[in-house]
Order: C-alpha cells, then structure tokens, then sequence
C-alpha cells in the first residue's frame, strides 16, 4: 500500500483464503486495515507477498489465534469469578469452604449425588495419607459410602486413625 508500512498480516479464515492486513502511514499514526484474497494473480495479494512470505503469514496466524484463544480465556475466568461459579483456592479460602459446606449438606438428585460421590471418593483416595493407608476397613468404607457425608467421616476416621 503507497504509503503505508506493513505492521502485521495473518490469514482470517479456516480456509486460508482471505488475509487481514494491517498498514501503518509513514508518520506512524494511521492504521488501515485491509482484507485481501489470497489469490495468485490479485494485485493486493502479489503486492503484500512483496512486504511478508507465507511461512510468516501461517506463523502471524498461529499467534493470532492463541492470543485470541488466551484472551477469550482470562475473559471467562473473570466472568465465572465474579459471578461466584469459580474460586481461586489461593487467594479465596473462603469462598472455597464455602463451596465445600455448600457440596457437602446440599440436597443432591440421585444423578447428580452419582456424580459427585465418584468424583469425590476418587479424590479422597488421591490423598496421600489414604491412598497409602493399608487399613483395608478403612477404605472399604469410603468405597461403601453412599452419601458425600458419609464418605466423608469414613476418610476422616480413616485419616485420624493413620495420624494416630
């Protein structure tokens, strides 16, 4: 583009057909923005290959769709945070033992009381003290549990037991 100095360029859709452009005035105040076709004989397109090769514009988009990917991402981590659907165990105790109570004396529907209790049983072993405990009893019964409560107070005797 007369003119203008090439800032960046990287292709904008899946199929690699149409390339998004952006030019910088000589002054370095104006940004134009241009989409070519990526089309062997168009002017536009023969003109930016002059100013950035292929290989560069397949890398430009790899970038540009990872920032993308990780800017998209931040944004629904804060969205969930501030509507309280996620916690930052590091920086909010609180609100993480606020969501444990919540898990444990929440009435659950027998599918969703399915769920939790696999999950949470498979947790309860991934703790070191159980998972290296060899009281059997103790472990059959957080296996035998049926009820986040009650697997619950078989891995706490089970763990008291193994500290004691």
């Amino acid at each position: 583009m007369q003119g203008y100095n090439l800032l960046t360029a990287h292709f904008s859709n899946n199929e690699r057909t149409t390339v998004e452009v952006y030019w910088c005035d000589d002054k370095g105040g104006n940004i134009q923005v241009e989409y070519t076709e990526a089309k062997e004989g168009d002017a536009a397109w023969e003109e930016l290959l002059t100013h950035i090769t292929i290989d560069q514009l397949h890398e430009n988009t790899y970038k540009h769709i990872r920032e993308q990917n990780d800017a998209f991402e931040k944004q629904v981590i804060q969205v969930a945070k501030k509507r309280g659907l996620v916690y930052d165990t590091n920086t909010d105790r609180g609100a993480a033992l606020k969501v444990a109570a919540d898990t444990l004396f929440r009435e659950h529907s027998e599918a969703e009381l399915k769920e939790y209790l696999f999950t949470y049983k498979l947790n309860l072993f991934e703790n070191e003290v159980i998972k290296n405990s060899k009281d059997r009893t103790g472990k059959a019964a957080i296996r035998k549990a049926t009820s986040i409560i009650e697997a619950t107070m078989a891995a706490c005797a089970l763990y008291q037991k193994e500290l004691h």
